[in-house]
């Protein structure tokens, strides 16, 4: 009937009659027109919505009325005023039909939906019964229906913060496939994308849950760990732990000990740790249940090094000689993993065996710098820390003790430091190592090096930390106690009691420390408080901030005090989001320019790799609106820490700021960039830092040289030509005598970057887009050294070994072979100094041959070849015999000279071997027949899953490139002057 009518106007003109049944009638002809004549409707729109508002009329009638008002609302473009009519029309408004208008309804209503569910709950409104209930219905016909596409479900449901509905289409799915694929998804959306901490440990509950509850054809152990370590669930990690081993799947029980020991901090792994080795004390499994293996003998003869080539004896020398207990060796092997004792031995045997450092490069620093002078010195220093990191070498300090010995005053904090460094996870001889330096009855009145000899015991202790073994802990304690008048020893203890007892949250040792924050001098109590921090890591403990934070307030308060009261505040909330905004905010309304530096420190820190656009805007206002200069470079920064899953971000958000008319920003940005891209290589990113090495400013030149530095570490010449360029200005400017201090200072710390760990190791503060803490806490307190040189040491914290190590079930070495898909030169190693030299030189030679000679060598062929033709004119055949030789001769070398061999596609490395970050993405693990990876995408350690055990025993890879013989004694103690 409405197809002949040409207007609405004669239906509209019914909306004016009083009788009921007239004007249900009129609304029930409007229906089908109001697509088509809404522009006429519009006129009438007040009085369709008084009808639907009217209590006289049937509710039949008001939600018919209300439904067209809607429709007119929707072609207006008021679509907030449409969804109210629509949900006022109740039955009348169909959300099953699939329209235009019925779409974009539905749209904004989850729209609105959300947006209230994700609200705080003190900022939300009173919520419209109808749109929860519309909701509801319609979550509840998707979840019902076949064939909906389950993923987008799950983010439906979480975005949407409706943990009753996910569990609903998590079930449902699992019931019908048995398969842990949909709850892995869920893990990964919600450790990686959801920033709602506490919604997110509400899925994590549930997905533990689901994880634990059976009937699973399959499960993904990794993501089930992963779950409860977030969940800080010990009691649970541990009984998977060990319903892993009792069920003879001891191979994944030793994988998942290393991934939580990579990723958990020191209070969980020493929970864990104590309920498994308690269970194993208490019921010791049954010989059925736990395979014997062969333990390796401990060989203790050596001056410097854990000379043990077996992994096996790492796991041996887990308990202490006076805590053993009568555990299998399973549990004992899996303590080692656990605590991080067996990877740190298995990095420092890799590390010192495959050290590619060249020596070379440090004398030539040394050579060409006035080592006389404190600031290239510690430069060189530390350079030669960061190049030898973990590799326990120190054949550099060893051939010129000398040199090494002239350091004065805190220059001997560092030289002594940086020796652990060197011995970076050496635990098991740290104290044997550092005891020619380290504090007796009676020390100087500048104790610099004693001092510094805590720091190093720190350092050593950092990749491990005392989980099991107090022994450390006890003896840097009573260093405290011992020396408290002593601001040099409480500094250096302070330092080395945090990075021993990282996220530990001991409350004893939180007020040993606290002690020293409030009653020493400002280097002393800045140590302290760096102390408190690194222990506290990740707490948020409003109480001892709180405390901090009144000391920082006090009259007259000392700046180096406030600066570590700001960093330890920032540290207790690592990774703690929306708790530490409202207190980072207070901190950026103070006065004091040290307090709001605070405040960006705790949102860098607290919010690290969440991308929250909330907390970028707050960063991005104080960069250009704050007064002082260091609250605008840390803030720029701190960009970089919230951005370190995707440094395009950060590329996008300070790109403009490089060009600030501030240099502090300038310097804050290259910062930003250096955290954010850290070990990526990634070519935007040095771009816009290649611009800023050239900077007029002296400092923005250093920072620079440092952030290249960070983000080139392990890139080849293949990948990208700078970093033989960048290798080059270094040599340069540290040459260079017109050069300032403060550049020069920069190239020395970058050229020990370049190389880390023996050209092993990249810098990573996250990993498969999980934040690994102990990086981020390393890079931050690293970026410091604007302050404290002595900082600079922290960046070994970040470093990352690039290698895999493959294990089978007995945690031996196995031969395993496996393919790199791309040509070795793609990522070969830079070549040495010496190999440079004799390239330069043999080109040199090669050059003035040629220039000298080519007439010569001319004329001489000419000469033959003129010989040749006379000896061939008078019928003779020896010249043209020889003419023919020699031409065939130079044809010959020139035919060798062009003809080389084709590089090949591919390479053949064998466990255990290098590879770098990049060079991941190559590797395939096809080749091997016996063993495979038990994990997909394996890096650094990883077991290996022995496909055909009936060959018998494989062989075993007894020495992982550790030379004993090579090993050097601990350098002599310093000659004081």
């Amino acid at each position: 009937m409405a197809v002949g009518l040409s207007s609405s106007k004669g239906v509209l003109a019914l909306l004016r009659e009083s009788d009921s049944d007239v004007l249900q009638f009129a609304l029930k002809r409007l229906r089908p027109l109001v697509d088509t004549y809404w522009c006429e409707i519009s006129d009438d729109l007040p009085l369709i919505e008084s009808l639907s508002e009217s209590s006289d009329l049937a509710e039949e009638t008001r939600a018919l009325a209300a439904l067209i008002a809607s429709h007119v609302y929707f072609h207006l473009g008021a679509y907030n005023d449409s969804v109210h009519c629509a949900l006022a029309a109740g039955p009348a408004f169909s959300y099953v039909e699939r329209s235009l208008f019925t779409d974009t309804i539905l749209s904004c209503c989850i729209d609105k939906f959300v947006e209230y569910q994700q609200k705080p709950e003190g900022a939300r409104e009173e919520l419209d019964p109808r749109l929860e209930s519309l909701f509801t219905a319609l979550t509840s016909k998707w979840i019902g229906q076949e064939g909906m596409p389950v993923k987008e479900l799950v983010g439906f449901t979480i975005r949407a913060r409706r943990l009753d509905f996910l569990e609903k289409v998590l079930r449902q799915h699992i019931k019908s496939t048995k398969s842990a694929a949909i709850l892995n998804f869920t893990f990964e959306v919600a450790s990686v994308l959801l920033r709602d901490i506490a919604f997110r440990r509400e899925i994590l509950k549930l997905l533990s849950v689901l994880y634990a509850q059976g009937g699973l054809t399959t499960v993904d152990y990794f993501s089930q760990a992963q779950c409860l370590l977030f969940l800080g669930d010990s009691t649970g990690t541990a009984d998977l732990i060990e319903d892993l081993i009792r069920s003879g799947d001891k191979a994944t029980a030793y994988q998942l000990a290393f991934d939580l020991h990579e990723y958990g901090n020191q209070e969980f792994l020493s929970a864990v740790a104590g309920l498994i080795e308690k269970r194993a004390t208490l019921s010791i499994p049954a010989p059925s249940q736990v395979q014997r293996v062969e333990t390796a003998t401990e060989d203790k003869s050596g001056s410097g090094a854990d000379h043990s080539t077996s992994s096996q004896a790492a796991a041996g020398q887990t308990t202490q000689e006076g805590d053993k207990k009568d555990i299998s060796e399973v549990h004992q092997k899996l303590l080692s993993a656990l605590t991080g004792e067996l990877t740190a031995s298995l990095y420092l045997q890799f590390l010192s065996g495959q050290c590619k450092a060249d020596s070379n490069v440090l004398n030539r620093i040394k050579q060409t710098t006035d080592q006389r002078k404190a600031v290239p010195h510690n430069a060189l220093t530390i350079a030669h820390a960061l190049m030898y990191c973990g590799t326990t070498i120190h054949t550099f300090l060893r051939n010129d003790m000398e040199w090494f010995g002239g350091a004065t005053y805190w220059g001997k904090f560092i030289a002594t430091a940086s020796i652990g460094a060197l011995h970076y996870g050496h635990v098991n001889e740290a104290l044997k190592i550092m005891d020619s330096y380290l504090p007796k009855d009676n020390i100087g009145v500048l104790p610099h090096s004693e001092a510094g000899s805590l720091y190093a015991l720190g350092l050593i202790h950092a990749p491990v930390g005392v989980g099991r073994n107090q022994e450390i802990i006890l003896y840097l304690k009573e260093m405290l106690r011992k020396f408290s008048a002593s601001e040099h020893i409480i500094h250096g203890a302070s330092l080395g009691i945090g990075l021993a007892a990282m996220g530990l949250k001991d409350e004893k040792l939180h007020d040993s420390l606290f002690t020293c924050v409030g009653g020493c001098d400002a280097v002393a109590s800045e140590g302290a408080a760096l102390g408190i921090g690194l222990l506290m890591m990740g707490s948020g403990n409003l109480g001892a901030i709180g405390n901090l934070r009144a000391l920082a307030s006090e009259d007259n308060q000392k700046e180096k005090t406030i600066r570590g009261i700001s960093m330890a505040m920032a540290l207790m909330m690592l990774g703690r989001e929306d708790e530490c905004w409202s207190t980072a905010n207070e901190l950026l309304e103070d006065s004091d320019p040290w307090v709001r530096l605070g405040g960006c420190f705790m949102l860098g820190l607290g919010y690290a790799g969440a991308e929250n656009t909330k907390v970028l805007e707050r960063l991005l206002s104080v960069t250009v609106k704050d007064t002082s200069d260091d609250v605008r470079r840390n803030a720029a920064t701190m960009i970089g820490f919230l951005t370190i899953k995707d440094p395009a971000l950060c590329v996008e958000l300070t790109r403009v700021l490089v060009d600030s008319y501030n240099p502090h920003i300038r310097y804050g940005v290259g910062m930003a960039l250096a955290v954010a891209a850290a070990g990526t290589g990634m070519p935007e990113v040095i771009d816009i830092l290649w611009g800023l090495k050239d900077d007029i400013v002296d400092f923005v030149r250093q920072g620079a040289y440092i952030a290249l530095a960070l983000v080139m570490v392990q890139v080849t010449e293949v990948e990208n030509p700078k970093v033989k360029e960048l290798r080059d200005i270094f040599t340069k400017i540290i040459a260079g005598r017109k050069e300032d201090m403060c550049s020069k200072f920069g190239c020395i710390i970058a050229t020990g970057l370049l190389d880390a760990g023996g050209r092993n190791c990249t810098f990573a503060l996250h990993r498969q887009r999980h934040r690994l803490d102990k990086a981020v806490v390393g890079m931050f307190v690293f970026l410091q050294h604007w302050y404290w040189f002595p900082y600079l040491l922290m960046i070994t914290l970040a470093m990352r070994p690039t290698c895999f190590i493959g294990l089978n079930s007995d945690l031996e070495v196995p031969e395993y072979v496996f393919k790199s898909n791309a040509p070795a030169s793609r990522f070969a190693l830079p070549k040495s100094v010496l190999a440079e030299k004799k390239e330069a030189k043999a080109a040199a030679v090669k050059a003035v041959i040629l220039s000298t000679t080519k007439k010569e060598e001319e004329f001489v062929r000419l000469k033959r070849s003129a010989v040749a033709g006379k000896n061939q004119g008078t019928g003779g055949t020896g010249g043209a015999a020889n003419a023919a030789a020699s031409q065939s001769g130079a044809t010959k070398e020139q035919e060798t000279e062009k003809k080389r061999e084709p590089e090949a596609n591919f390479v053949i490395l064998s466990n255990p071997a290098r590879i770098t970050a990049r060079q991941f993405a190559v590797i395939t693990h096809d080749v091997d027949k016996r063993f495979v990876p038990l994990k997909e995408n394996p890096s650094s350690i990883c077991l290996l899953r022995d496909t055909n055990p009936a060959e018998g025993k494989p062989k075993v890879i007894t020495d992982l490139g550790w030379n004993s013989s090579d090993d050097a004694p601990p350098p002599e103690p310093f000659t004081w002057p």
